[in-house]
């Protein structure tokens, strides 16, 4: 009988890989994850609700803060409502176009409630933003004030911690009787909005507009994206900037070939704060 004859040492390295490499594949570092995964989410959209499509320069949802410039985030409530802080304000974003660079908003904390725990006036901030459409007049919301004589429209009760006066009123403008009211807000409503002024509540949740400054300079975003890269900000540097398919960051704001830097010249990104207003003064 022909006997089979089976290598000691060869038998062993076979079960030696076949214990180690799967283990080996499992603890294999990722490739260029933070790149790729930027790439693919700096091409995402922003969608919420009615509001879709939206890409640089606003970030927010699926796209990450170096998607877009810093103070510009959407968030969105119930994947139906787009929400965006301005001077330590939260509005809703009513409607907002790309191309006109318009948005309409309104405030927030008002839209629900006259009654208010903080009292912080709608400013712009005008580094990023300038009112626009067919132009907007200032409400003044006056808390912690006298009863009147003769009755007012727009009347509401809302206390305010301490102060024994209860009555609110709205008013045109900015300009109230010095001493009468302890607490003001003023907010900016479109024109337009006037025409039902019976209805303070409904003039306020349609907002006023206001147009966005920040541009991507020339059409780079658009290149950007047609060259098969996601539009960003590079906060450090403070600038637009493309990222592309083979993880770099485009020198020209296209992923063309010979026009690309390596990744790690890309800046990291610094964080930002707003700072809120201080409450106006009675």
């Amino acid at each position: 009988m022909k006997l089979l004859y089976f290598s000691t040492t060869k038998s062993f390295t076979l079960i030696l890989l076949g214990i180690i490499l799967p283990f080996s594949i499992l603890n294999l570092p990722p490739i260029s994850c933070f790149q790729n995964e930027t790439q693919t989410r700096c091409r995402d959209l922003f969608n919420c609700g009615e509001l879709t499509g939206i890409g640089y320069p606003f970030w927010g949802g699926d796209r990450r803060e170096e998607c877009g410039y810093p103070r510009l985030q959407l968030d969105c409530e119930n994947a139906t409502t787009t929400k965006i802080k301005m001077n330590g304000v939260e509005y809703r974003v009513l409607e907002l176009n790309p191309e006109t660079q318009i948005i309409r908003i309104s405030r927030n904390d008002l839209s629900r409630s006259f009654c208010q725990h903080e009292f912080k006036n709608s400013s712009l901030d005008f580094g990023l933003f300038d009112f626009a459409g067919g132009g907007y007049v200032n409400l003044t919301f006056l808390y912690g004030c006298p009863a009147l004589v003769l009755p007012v429209p727009n009347q509401f009760d809302c206390p305010v911690k301490g102060i024994a006066e209860r009555n609110g009123y709205v008013e045109f403008g900015t300009m109230q009787l010095p001493g009468m009211c302890h607490v003001s807000v003023v907010v900016p409503v479109s024109y337009a909005s006037l025409a039902n002024f019976s209805d303070v509540k409904e003039v306020v949740e349609q907002g006023f507009e206001v147009r966005f400054k920040v541009v991507e300079g020339g059409g780079a975003c658009g290149e950007c994206r047609s060259s098969g890269g996601g539009c960003g900000y590079d906060v450090a540097r403070k600038q637009f900037v493309c990222f592309c398919p083979d993880e770099s960051v485009a020198k020209s704001e296209t992923c063309v070939a010979g026009a690309v830097a390596v990744a790690e010249n890309y800046s990291p990104l610094a964080s930002t704060t707003v700072v809120a207003p201080a409450a106006s003064e009675s």
